[in-house]
């Protein structure tokens, strides 16, 4: 009887995991094949930044300065990245021109170099990256077309303070044209000719072009990845996808890839995950960042935590709030991880890049804990691993006192 029933549990473990290799093989595959950082990694990646009023550049300083004020086991500070839309919709002119022309103000322009010398002062401390993120966070010719048939956006247009945040999400991603919905792909010559303009202002701005590029609303495709690496990124973050579209309500199309840390653009470039989130202004709080290390440190992957520049351009009472937040988010994280490591993404870059890093997990025992964590927690894989057994299986293997391994 007993050994039926073994025979019976060993046929179903074999035809289980048969079906697991033969539905996502590949899957498996690039899970073990992900770099297992062996320490965690915190990076908090801000984006939007660019035109804006003077107050922006009193609040990067009062971010620079909290973050010098705190260190990792080696003596690093907190890097915050800031994505740079380093142009912005001279509404008064465009709307002067009757909708016929566009008209852009760049980050050049003397009434913004406080904010361009605060961005370069806090490089040079080391609690700045800069990243590539648009000369403006828009497609033009989308914007011009869809205000010619909307008051909305005629308002907004001529409002001197507006901010790119509040123009309609489809909008807002620069890579696709969407003055009409679904959206359609922008031609390979419009995109080249694009991304050298950027290019250009970005070195006349800060002397070089960031190694680090970030799509606007994670909206792109081969062709914008091959022009950024042709200008020179050697890194694009993502959020684990990628999408090429919009449809026709204006939500993001279905996703055309799944991208992991380490992965290859089409240009060469490294990928990275940034699937975190901190903002403030939308409820999140420090607890969520405590929470997402843990996960991501059993995972062997670094937390890369996506915020945005409205968290800190609000209201005084407000942007105080959120900077306040963030303080108490990363030093918790300093108290919970004394081994943490703070540093940039394109450092980052080089040691997911690196076979010999430091930073990678080498021991093959080690690895296998991480990789049969990633699969208990792979989405693809949740619906076999559910029907067929194995999950349970898996995760009373990942809670046995013996295995030292958690999820």
């Amino acid at each position: 009887m007993i050994s039926a029933f073994l025979i019976l549990l060993l046929v179903w473990v074999c035809a289980s995991l048969m079906l697991l290799l033969g539905f996502h093989g590949r899957t498996m595959r690039a899970l073990w094949l992900e770099p297992t950082l062996g320490l965690p990694v915190v990076i908090v990646e801000s984006d939007d930044w660019g035109v804006g009023p003077r107050s922006d550049a009193e609040m990067l300083a009062r971010i620079a300065a909290t973050l010098a004020g705190i260190r990792d086991a080696v003596g690093r500070a907190p890097v915050m990245t800031l994505g740079l839309v380093v142009g912005h919709p001279d509404g008064p002119a465009i709307l002067a021109s009757g909708l016929a022309r566009y008209s852009r103000r760049l980050l050049d322009e003397p009434s913004f170099a406080p904010i361009v010398a605060t961005m370069r002062a806090g490089c040079d401390a080391g609690v700045f990256a800069l990243q590539w993120h648009g000369l403006e966070h828009c497609w033009p010719d989308s914007l011009v077309a869809r205000a010619r048939r909307s008051d909305e956006l005629k308002r907004w247009l001529a409002d001197p303070e507006a901010r790119s945040e509040a123009l309609p999400s489809a909008l807002q991603s620069r890579w696709l044209d969407t003055s009409e919905l679904p959206s359609r792909p922008l031609e390979r010559s419009e995109i080249d000719g694009a991304v050298a303009e950027e290019a250009a202002v970005l070195a006349r701005l800060f002397g070089r072009v960031p190694s680090v590029a970030v799509p606007n609303t994670f909206v792109w495709n081969d062709d914008v990845e091959r022009a950024w690496c042709k200008a020179g990124v050697t890194c694009i973050v993502t959020p684990g996808r990628r999408f090429e579209g919009r449809d026709a309500s204006g939500a993001l199309a279905q996703f055309t890839r799944t991208l992991r840390n380490g992965d290859s653009s089409a240009g060469g470039a490294v990928y990275v995950v940034r699937d975190d989130y901190f903002e403030p202004n939308r409820g999140h709080r420090a607890e969520q960042v405590w929470q997402a290390v843990a996960k991501k440190r059993l995972l062997g992957r670094p937390a890369l935590f996506e915020t945005h520049r409205e968290n800190f351009i609000a209201a005084p009472e407000a942007a105080s709030a959120a900077l306040a937040e963030l303080e108490r988010a990363l030093r918790g994280l300093i108290e919970r991880h004394p081994d943490l490591r703070f540093m940039s993404t394109a450092e980052l870059a080089d040691h997911l890049s690196d076979p010999a890093s430091p930073m990678r997990e080498r021991v093959v025992g080690a690895r296998l804990q991480v990789f049969l964590r990633r699969i208990a927690l792979e989405a693809s894989c949740a619906r076999l691993l559910k029907y067929s057994g194995l999950g349970l299986a898996l995760r009373l293997l990942l809670w046995a006192p013996h295995s030292g391994i958690r999820v």
